[in-house]
């Protein structure tokens, strides 16, 4: 397990977002809509236990609200891609993703590619075009 830190790296927080937007897109096929604030509140301690982070929480609140979008939006752009037979194996057990799975990697490049930009771009904040 990594030791507890304030300042995740953007590798963490990624897979932090990543976790959050397979959850969303999970939740949005099994019933149609995303997941609840209680949910996500209980999504971001489970996984922030189980591997070990602490991430503040302006950012926690900051990146499940963007999880949201970026689930939206992945599901807008290749529902095909991520479909209920793709997302089954997105996870291994109910805390842990499977990076082996196309949908995730993919869904985690495109974190980390939002995150980098975001931590490096100077004025308007906005999301590459490509995510």
């Amino acid at each position: 397990m990594m030791p507890l830190s304030s300042y995740p790296s953007i590798g963490a927080q990624a897979e932090f977002l990543t976790y959050l937007v397979v959850s969303q897109l999970v939740k949005r096929h099994l019933s149609g809509g995303w997941l609840t604030v209680e949910h996500l509140v209980e999504s971001t301690h489970l996984w922030m236990h189980v591997n070990g982070h602490f991430i503040g929480l302006v950012q926690r609140v900051s990146l499940a609200s963007r999880a949201k979008d970026l689930a939206a939006r992945v599901a807008n752009v290749s529902a095909e891609a991520f479909d209920a037979k793709t997302l089954g194996n997105a996870f291994l057990d109910h805390l842990n993703l499977n990076y082996r799975s196309q949908a995730v990697a993919e869904i985690y490049s495109n974190c980390v590619a939002l995150l980098i930009h975001e931590r490096f771009s100077v004025g308007d904040g906005r999301a590459p075009d490509d995510l």
